[in-house]
């Protein structure tokens, strides 16, 4: 051991790629491979806090964005670092580095979800089945389990900036940094050796994700962002609203009808009929509630919501609050507040709950919402927040209250990428258009800003053109948040037959390293007849036509066609997929929150 420390320091070992897990990964070893003291001034290493602990022969489950692997080695590590001046400070840092034989000179710095930047062993293991050393950080937070609700307030009135600050973007950047140069000494890697750097992450973890790219653009190589929570805090309230403004709270059973109808309604619109909406602009234009007046509904009793077996017909106050809720939260001069969802969308800010007392459904605020407008605008710890003191005009407030105090922090909306397009990044956005979470129309309003930022003197397609040459997005049809198929108003996941990208960190890492650019984003079919095969999915603007329709919708589609990933697609004696541009479709996308009188998007 002392004799291949030495041969390190001489320069004589330029590659750990023949030292076994087993040598590299003791205490000691990765102490020598830290970062040196003044690496990241204003930082300094918390001596003693490193561990080391050899894992072979792992299994690395299978994720939405990743296929997993067999028999991994891995160092499993874990350091902490303090801020200079803050003696009590201590931010943890834990990663997955590969056995040397495995190791593909790859670096992974891993996103969280909700209000934890981490998502722990979970996100590590993202990097196996690549080769890739792995790392996430707990922001200092108080550990791996922790998130910034339990740290964002010292008390009532009293924000903790450094949290916030370390949450929005500042830890992630110091725990690249600092592992990419404990990757780099770890496997005794030169400086003209190339190790690959990437970002993963979804929702929270986008967020992160476009922070880095927007504040630190030379940083990664790679980026993968999955439906980035960009404009945080983000408000739940579209369907509470829209409830109180018809007078009716319908139960979760009725509402469930309208999407059933929508769904099917909505599936043959982009050619082919194959219980996957493709086309959600087209949904929204030609779907009307009121078309499921009179229908049935028949659900079993909820117990979670106190609410007992639910039968009936949907009223027109049923469909009057779901086309209220699709139409968007306007204020009370008409203009647009917030981004909206389309009708093949479940209700999942909708929730009504049932009250014993009065026989009465009331409605039910996503408890997230609350929450995040007490610590992050009111800045008070609680839980609950009277939907009477909530309206269209309060939260249009909220916004521009978050933008004013978070525009340079949670809010990620800087549309200059400049220098990570000059450093040579690349960047795969994706977001499913099933969305319940973070509407598809938040990605596409900031990538069309990014466009007119960046080639303000190009039409639309032109400018959309050149922008994918290094930064592409794409809509997934029928995906939901961060996953294959959609979470229903209960919480309960309900998988479809659409296509998924499974393996997006693959497609880049072969973008980024060996120049292999593509059209189309390959999606895997999750389940019907075609499950396990093959499908494109469309980069935006462009949209999905099934059959040779290009004008999409003639409601005609026979099944479902074999359209290759990655630019490719084979002839189909039925049918074939199309990505064609669509200037209304284009507008449904990029619509101006007009609420404001400063550039929102």
């Amino acid at each position: 051991m002392a004799l291949l420390k030495s041969l390190v320091v001489a320069g004589l070992v330029a590659s750990t790629c023949c030292s076994s897990l087993p040598e590299v990964c003791t205490t000691d070893f990765v102490e020598s491979s830290l970062p040196a003291p003044n690496f990241f001034p204003g930082l300094e290493l918390i001596a003693g806090s490193v561990t080391a602990q050899s894992v072979t022969n792992f299994t690395a489950p299978p994720d939405s964005t990743h296929p997993g692997a067999t028999g991994r080695d891995f160092c499993n590590v874990t350091f902490a670092y303090r801020h200079v001046g803050r003696p009590n400070d201590r931010v943890n840092l834990w990663l997955y580095l590969p056995s040397p034989a495995q190791f593909k000179n790859r670096f992974l710095a891993t996103g969280g979800g909700g209000l934890a930047v981490t998502l722990g062993a979970r996100g590590l293991s993202t990097g196996l089945p690549y080769g890739a050393a792995s790392i996430t950080t707990d922001a200092g937070f108080g550990g791996f389990d922790s998130d910034l609700s339990r740290v964002i307030l010292y008390g009532n009135g009293a924000m903790n900036y450094d949290a916030l600050i370390a949450y929005s973007y500042r830890a992630m950047h110091e725990m690249t940094v600092l592992g990419k140069e404990l990757t780099r000494k770890f496997y005794s890697a030169s400086n003209s050796t190339k190790i690959y750097s990437y970002f993963h992450g979804c929702s929270e973890g986008g967020r992160e994700g476009m922070s880095q790219v927007q504040k630190y653009g030379t940083t990664f190589d790679g980026v993968s962002v999955g439906a980035p929570a960009i404009r945080h805090p983000i408000f739940h309230y579209h369907g509470p609203l829209a409830q109180r403004k018809q007078g009716y709270y319908p139960s979760v059973c009725e509402l469930s009808r309208i999407t059933a109808d929508a769904i099917a309604f909505c599936d043959p619109l982009d050619g082919r009929t194959d219980g996957v909406v493709a086309r959600t602009d087209l949904c929204f234009a030609r779907f009307n509630a009121s078309s499921s007046i009179g229908k049935p509904y028949n659900c079993s009793a909820v117990p979670q919501l106190g609410q007992p077996p639910m039968a009936g017909t949907v009223s027109a106050k049923a469909a009057a609050v779901a086309a209220e809720t699709w139409r968007g939260m306007y204020d009370s001069n008409n203009k647009l507040i917030h981004p909206f969802f389309a009708p093949s969308v479940e209700f999942g800010d909708s929730v009504t709950i049932f009250n014993p007392a009065t026989n009465q459904l009331e409605p039910f605020p996503n408890p997230l919402s609350p929450a995040i407008v007490n610590l992050l605008i009111k800045e008070v710890y609680s839980a609950t927040l009277p939907l009477d003191e909530v309206s269209p005009d309060v939260i249009r407030e909220w916004v521009n209250d978050a933008m004013t105090k978070y525009l340079s922090g949670i809010f990620t909306l800087w549309p200059d990428l400049t220098p990570f397009k000059s450093n040579g990044g690349k960047m795969i956005l994706w977001h499913g258009e099933a969305d319940a979470a973070i509407p598809a129309v938040s990605s596409t309003m900031y990538q069309d800003k990014v466009r007119r930022t960046m080639y303000p003197g190009l039409g639309v397609q032109q400018g959309y053109a050149e922008m994918s040459k290094w930064n592409k997005l794409f809509l997934v049809p029928g995906g939901g948040h961060c996953d294959p198929g959609t979470v229903d108003p209960l919480g309960v996941f309900k998988p479809n037959d659409a296509a998924w990208p499974t393996e997006v960190l693959k497609t880049l890492m072969e973008w980024v390293e060996e120049g292999k650019d593509f059209e189309r984003l390959e999606g895997i079919v999750q389940g019907g007849d075609q499950k396990g095969e093959k499908e494109g999915i469309c980069g935006f603007p462009l949209r999905p036509v099934w059959g040779g329709n290009a004008a999409g919708g003639n409601g005609k589609g026979k099944g479902r066609g074999k359209a290759k990933g990655r630019g490719h697609q084979e002839d189909h004696e039925e049918e074939e997929l199309q990505c064609v541009f669509d200037q209304q479709s284009f507008e449904f996308f990029t619509p101006k929150l007009d609420s404001f009188l400063v550039d929102a998007y």
